[in-house]
């Protein structure tokens, strides 16, 4: 196996486990979900955006009393004892950037890797030509 390979498999592999531990963290936070009296949602739903399903304790009320992703100044989320559920709607929205984001981190680096690794070879090799026998 090639420098070049080993070295990018061992970068790549913390970076996608950094990846993953942020996620973990980030998902290990939440404790609600998003309407009041709900429980925190599965991974894979808060991923791909699936939209909650109302419980049905609340089924019938109107959505400003249970919602907390309707927006909303802290006073009224306060008045309307949904500070927990507009933070858990919060942090919903954030695994899903972050989950994007170790894409978009990971796209970057792969470019910069391969760039950076063919210009450290050339600058060596012409080092190495140059250098006094």
């Amino acid at each position: 196996m090639k420098l070049k390979t080993k070295m990018w498999l061992v970068s790549q592999g913390l970076l996608v486990l950094t990846a993953c531990i942020i996620q973990l963290t980030f998902y290990h936070e939440i404790q609600y979900g998003p309407f009041r009296g709900m429980v925190k949602r599965p991974y894979w739903e808060i991923i791909k955006g699936v939209e909650p399903v109302v419980p049905k304790a609340i089924v019938g009320l109107k959505p400003e009393l249970y919602d907390a992703r309707l927006p909303m100044t802290d006073s009224e989320a306060k008045r309307r004892n949904l500070t927990a559920y507009r933070l858990a709607a919060r942090q919903e929205d954030g695994v899903r950037v972050a989950f994007v984001g170790g894409f978009v981190v990971n796209g970057l680096y792969f470019v910069l890797f391969h760039v950076l690794f063919s210009y450290f070879t050339k600058a060596f090799r012409a080092a190495a030509k140059n250098r006094p026998s």
